[in-house]
């Protein structure tokens, strides 16, 4: 109805228009009445401002209404008559807004009561490295009621700061942090995300102190019962057989007499000794294993072709694959490139092919696939057999230093290999079925 009643309006100006310019034109040419013209004439022009008025009435209605919602600006009012009013059409668009505006900041009041509720210590910076978010759990760790910048950190600590500045989308670290005289061993997770055409990299810290403790507390169970093992297995024979031989060599009163060895004696004295020489040179073997587990080197990372290293493992192991018949499947890119130390990865790879060839003697089809996951995100390298696995009881201490199923075994390749993937900031996990073992580097 209103838009019926706009057009008549306007076709009814119109006609005022060619009425008065026609009537001017008409008594100004054909009588003498000319005063009558200026009359009509001035009734044409003041028509003719009021037509324009009229039309863009309805265009400075709506050039206000989309300034409104620029400025986000939604207090107007509009009246209407009818639901067929434009202004009725104003209305319900601003009401619509008023309320997405409302809706935004609930959530945005949600999101940052949830952030500060968690104790998760967050904080949120942009590419100029100005802090846009932090939660109370942050402002409490750094000890600061205000972080402003990655500045403020730096007032905290210069290594810390380097740190969150270095770290790429999805790494992790473990960062350790002097403050306050306290000791925090944090858990630091990074984001790094696009809004608006900004970069923003959001990063969460974790304290873990009281989980690393447990862990370590158990660690070191596993591995002084693997060493009080090592070591009584030396030296209690070692004993037993000190104090045999000291009575074989000693008389009543205790003194040293070996007149009275005969040759069977001498030959058990013997046999003694060398018992005890042997078992004293595991027990330092075994201590030179320790030493060699405490030290790995350094890493010094670059840019290696991952299929050239995986094809130089099956070169190295190429006799005994045709030996036992094993069917040796390698599933990679050619331009797969990772950043890592190439002897200590030649190390974890030899040490897991070596295993994974020992357990398949037995099978009828041996086989052994390397499989390689090199996506932006994920790094991964897959070794994965069809051996009869590894029993649920021995699984879950495989990387223990120093623990063995094998008769020959020293018990560190394991944990030598899960030590260097740490260095490389990655892990090493296993799943093993009936059916097979899969060993994954995730780097």
């Amino acid at each position: 109805m209103e838009y019926k009643y706009f057009r008549w309006q306007i076709i009814f100006r119109i006609a005022l228009v060619l009425l008065f310019g026609y009537s001017a034109i008409y008594i100004l040419t054909q009588t003498h009445f000319w005063l009558v013209s200026f009359w009509l004439i001035l009734g044409l022009i003041i028509t003719l401002v009021n037509l324009v008025g009229y039309v863009e009435r309805s265009r400075r209605e709506l050039a206000s209404f989309l300034l409104a919602i620029k400025q986000q600006d939604f207090t107007n009012t509009y009246h209407y008559k009818s639901k067929s009013d434009l202004n009725f059409a104003f209305h319900e668009i601003n009401n619509v807004l008023k309320q997405l505006k409302n809706e935004k900041a609930s959530n945005l009041l949600y999101l940052q009561t949830v952030v500060e509720h968690v104790r998760v210590a967050v904080i949120c910076f942009d590419e100029e490295e100005r802090v846009q978010l932090s939660n109370q759990a942050a402002r409490q760790l750094f000890n600061k009621q205000q972080l402003g910048s990655i500045k403020t950190i730096e007032t905290v600590s210069t290594s810390l700061a380097r740190q969150l500045q270095a770290m790429e989308h999805g790494q992790k670290r473990l960062i350790k942090l002097e403050l306050n005289q306290n000791t925090y061993n944090l858990s630091a997770l990074a984001t790094v995300f696009k809004l608006q055409n900004k970069t923003y990299k959001l990063v969460s810290f974790q304290d873990i102190k009281s989980e690393l403790e447990a862990n370590e507390i158990e660690s070191w169970q596993k591995l002084i019962r693997v060493l009080t093992h090592e070591i009584k297995n030396s030296v209690i024979p070692i004993s037993t057989l000190s104090d045999v031989i000291l009575h074989m060599i000693k008389d009543e009163e205790g003194k040293p007499d070996l007149d009275k060895l005969d040759s069977e004696a001498i030959e058990d004295l013997v046999g003694g000794i060398e018992t005890i020489e042997a078992r004293s040179k595991g027990l330092a073997n075994f201590v030179k294993t320790y030493d060699q587990l405490t030290k790995v080197p350094k890493p010094t990372f670059e840019q290696v072709n991952i299929h050239d290293k995986l094809h130089q493992i099956e070169q190295l192991f190429k006799p005994q694959l045709s030996e036992a018949k094993i069917d040796w499947k390698v599933s990679s890119s050619k331009e797969s490139v990772f950043r890592i130390d190439s002897a200590l990865i030649d190390q974890v790879l030899i040490n897991l092919v070596k295993n994974a060839i020992e357990v398949l003697k037995q099978q009828s089809k041996p086989s052994i696939e390397l499989r390689v996951i090199d996506f932006k995100d994920q790094k991964e390298i897959w070794i994965k057999d069809n051996g009869p696995g590894i029993p649920n009881e021995i699984l879950e201490n495989i990387f223990v230093p120093f623990f063995t199923t094998k008769e020959s075994g020293s018990g560190i390749g394991l944990s030598l290999s899960k030590q260097i993937m740490r260095l490389h900031g990655g892990t090493i996990t296993v799943v093993s079925t009936s059916v097979g073992t899969t060993f994954k580097l995730e780097f």
